[in-house]
């Protein structure tokens, strides 16, 4: 069975229409909240994606609102990841290997980390971001990466139908 790990790309097409948002919508319509995974991080970068949205007038202040009371409720149903002093201090060789940031590197160490516990247990992780280069690393890392913005229905129904 797959499980899903969310990166904020991901996650803000759920609260602001963008290429990629309605597959978003099916993706967390369909599957069971507990087979989705979140960085606690991943809520602070997305109130300053909202904000920043705000700020520039591309969604309203009740739209802002809206989105944050929708995406607290729905993201701490999810499985919540914490970032412990052990997980940046890990990331670090992540950011020299793949030249990528450090939140990108916190995201793809914890997705590892994750992917070898649910591969112990028969399943497998699936990093949903639509982040490139952060895709590219998982990648290059033998993880198994949708991207909502160049996807299609059939790859996502794949995905979910993995028992």
């Amino acid at each position: 069975m797959n499980y899903f790990l969310f990166d904020t790309s991901a996650l803000a097409k759920r609260y602001v229409p963008e290429v990629g948002t309605p597959l978003i919508n099916h993706l967390l319509n369909t599957v069971s909240k507990q087979r989705m995974f979140v960085l606690v991080l991943a809520f602070g970068e997305l109130v300053s994606f909202l904000v920043r949205k705000k700020n520039s007038g591309q969604i309203s202040r009740m739209s802002y609102l809206q989105a944050l009371a929708d995406s607290r409720s729905e993201m701490t149903s999810m499985v919540i990841q914490s970032v412990s002093d052990d997980l940046v201090w890990k990331s670090l060789s992540l950011i020299e290997q793949y030249s990528i940031n450090a939140t990108d590197a916190i995201i793809l160490r914890s997705a590892l980390n994750i992917a070898d516990t649910l591969r112990v247990l028969g399943h497998d992780l699936v990093l949903v971001t639509s982040d490139i280069r952060l895709a590219n690393s998982a990648q290059s890392s033998k993880l198994v990466v949708w991207n909502p913005e160049k996807a299609d229905q059939s790859s996502l129904e794949e995905l979910i139908s993995i028992q």
